[in-house]
């Protein structure tokens, strides 16, 4: 584990947790021993400000939902109004998510185009050309608003049922689970879509203008030349093209110069399929022309 995720579980995790028993067990109320217990949080939190000079939406949210739910609960003087903080995040945040399906691009992809920009001229160019890659983001979204909401009612059904003692220790793990959850429609949906290994696999090095997963036109027709590569239609200038053990194909409306990826397994079958036709219809024409 890195350094930096070492730290944040320490301070964001087991400093909260070792101050909230520790001062319970010396004698101090829960409200008391729940609102120090935050104190950490906010310290990382200004830290992390300091450090990077900029604010991001996760990071507010949380801050927001500490100072508020502190606010309210000494205001209330009920401790549990402090222990649902975290649904004031997931219940908002699930909202926006599904709200995010209105406009062109939801919120999951932006997300994660942010958090990943060695990534993004991939998913930029998948965006572009693969309707497939985009129906995938938009029910990787759909699961995640849902997951947050259920994320959400449970944290306050588990604070308003369980002893107040007991409830600190169970939040971290709905968070670990939550998290865990939230992987498998990415990761499903995105392997449906035959797009995963483009986004997410380790890239093996790029050796001139080949990638595992990228060609370029110029590349692809240096190994047409060379017969290295070959056209499933003899004379087009682009078209699906057999390399290396796999069907590569320039997607349609994608721009002039595009370069080659490759086609996912259904794509494939398509294409042999066709391959096998077009075969056929040689031969039948090649016994035709024997005939003359």
């Amino acid at each position: 584990m890195p350094h930096n995720n070492r730290w944040l579980l320490v301070v964001d995790v087991g400093v909260p947790l070792a101050l909230f028993y520790g001062l319970r067990a010396l004698g101090a109320s829960d409200l008391t021993a729940l609102l120090v217990g935050i104190v950490p949080g906010l310290i990382s939190s200004a830290v992390s400000l300091v450090r990077t000079r900029r604010t991001d939406l996760i990071g507010t949210a949380v801050v927001l939902s500490m100072v508020g739910s502190a606010v309210v609960a000494v205001l209330g003087g009920d401790a549990r109004l402090l222990l649902v903080r975290n649904a004031w995040i997931s219940l908002p945040f699930a909202g926006i998510t599904l709200w995010s399906l209105r406009h062109p691009r939801p919120l999951c992809y932006t997300v994660t185009l942010a958090m990943m920009p060695r990534r993004a001229r991939v998913m930029e160019q998948l965006w572009e050309t693969n309707a497939r890659f985009r129906h995938a983001w938009k029910w990787i979204t759909v699961w995640w608003g849902i997951a947050t909401i259920i994320d959400g009612i449970v944290r306050v059904v588990v604070a308003y049922t369980l002893p107040i003692s007991v409830v600190p220790a169970t939040d971290p793990v709905i968070t670990v689970v939550t998290i865990v959850v939230l992987q498998i429609p990415t990761l499903v949906l995105l392997r449906r879509s035959g797009t995963w290994h483009l986004v997410f696999a380790p890239r093996r090095p790029t050796v001139g203008w080949v990638t595992d997963d990228y060609v370029s036109q110029e590349r692809m027709r240096e190994l047409i030349d060379s017969d290295e590569a070959t056209v499933m239609l003899a004379g087009a200038e682009v078209g699906p093209t057999w390399y290396g053990g796999r069907w590569w194909y320039v997607p349609a409306g994608a721009a002039e110069d595009a370069g080659y990826q490759v086609a996912d397994p259904e794509l494939s079958a398509r294409f042999d399929k066709l391959r096998r036709r077009a075969e056929a219809v040689e031969r039948v024409q090649a016994e035709l022309d024997g005939q003359k």
